[in-house]
């Protein structure tokens, strides 16, 4: 077998507000397993890297790149991106703490898109060899393991559902705002106030959008007191307003 073990690597922390562990998608694979000889085996210490630093610009993988690992955010937030055939970057999606990295790469064995680090971040970094192989030899591992995968299939899901056949620019930015507030939310961040760690360059490319008319609908939200913004502080105003919208 497989031995279930993957070394720590140094943090390098700094003074990044880390989610908190019960918040995590990575947990069920983080806490206390039965094993087959009924002893209790915690499989943290052994095969999981915590709290690897990754500065801005930093990609932990790449497009074609052979899976090795998955990653749980505990701290900043990540780009996924992918270049079309005349090298352009579009912008699939963005991971927020406590939600999985890489985990769509189990069934192809290799990353399907970039994932690139938008500023000071940190993850937690499992090795899927070690994983896979520690979950053959430890049944609960294993429902650990489809728990985990479910709970991350279901925020991706929440995000397509949210964004897709929008019929205007304004209900698509509508209803990225209140993606972005049903998933930070979680992260024990006041229910309607949003840090927008990402760029208005990045949220346009992601939802096809040019950059001045995501500017314009912002400034519109605030000018209807829809949202207010300073800086990159969102406070969400008007909720049902938003919703509404983006359900037009």
């Amino acid at each position: 077998m497989t031995q279930c073990k993957l070394d720590m690597e140094a943090t390098g922390e700094k003074n990044h507000k880390y989610i908190a562990c019960e918040r995590c998608a990575m947990q069920p694979i983080c806490l206390p397993v039965k094993t087959q000889q009924s002893t209790t085996l915690s499989l943290t210490d052994q095969y999981l890297a915590k709290r690897t630093p990754s500065q801005k610009d930093h990609y932990l993988f790449t497009q074609g790149q052979p899976l090795t690992d998955i990653f749980a955010v505990c701290s900043g937030t990540y780009k996924l991106t992918k270049l079309s055939k005349f090298n352009e970057e579009k912008v699939l999606g963005f991971r927020f703490p406590g939600e999985l990295i890489g985990e769509d790469a189990l069934h192809p064995k290799t990353y399907t898109h970039n994932a690139i680090a938008i500023g000071d971040s940190s993850v937690c970094r499992v090795n899927v060899d070690n994983l896979l192989a520690c979950s053959q030899a430890v049944p609960d591992l294993q429902l650990s393991l489809v728990e985990l995968l479910t709970r991350q299939s279901f925020i991706s899901q929440a995000q397509f559902e949210s964004l897709i056949a929008k019929k205007s620019a304004e209900s698509l930015v509508a209803a990225f705002l209140l993606n972005l507030k049903q998933r930070l939310s979680s992260n024990e961040q006041p229910s309607n106030e949003l840090t927008l760690s990402i760029s208005k360059d990045n949220i346009a490319n992601f939802l096809g959008l040019r950059r001045e008319t995501l500017s314009r609908i912002f400034s519109k939200f605030q000018k209807e007191q829809l949202i207010q913004q300073s800086k990159k502080q969102i406070i969400i105003l008007a909720p049902e307003t938003l919703e509404n919208m983006a359900n037009s």
